[in-house]
């Protein structure tokens, strides 16, 4: 069963990675994420060592925490980014020259 999860975690990020890499950056982290998940999972099922408990375990719980909080922290930003680019495109100024002018 090892074996499917770990090829479901690869086959997630390939086909999160071509859909929809022009999406957004949030799709290079979880993409990632995926491949790491996937070879974590191909490890467990390769070598005698148990890779999803004891210290492996909390490792893999870390690294899913952390992927986790900077992926909805990019997102946020991005989505911030968007949002102010939009609004001072609306009021017919360059976004580029009103973020300059913020900063």
């Amino acid at each position: 069963m090892g074996y499917l999860y770990s090829a479901l975690w690869f086959v997630m990020a390939i086909v999160l990675f071509v859909r929809f890499r022009k999406e957004s950056i949030v799709v290079y982290i979880l993409s990632a994420y995926f491949v790491l998940a996937g070879a974590w999972w191909l490890v467990d099922q390769l070598v005698e060592v148990d890779m999803l408990n004891g210290v492996y375990g909390w490792i893999l719980r870390i690294v899913s925490v952390v992927m986790l909080i900077s992926v909805g922290v990019a997102y946020v930003v991005e989505k911030n980014l968007k949002d102010k680019k939009a609004q001072t495109a609306a009021e017919g100024k360059n976004p580029e020259s009103a973020l300059a002018e913020e900063s």
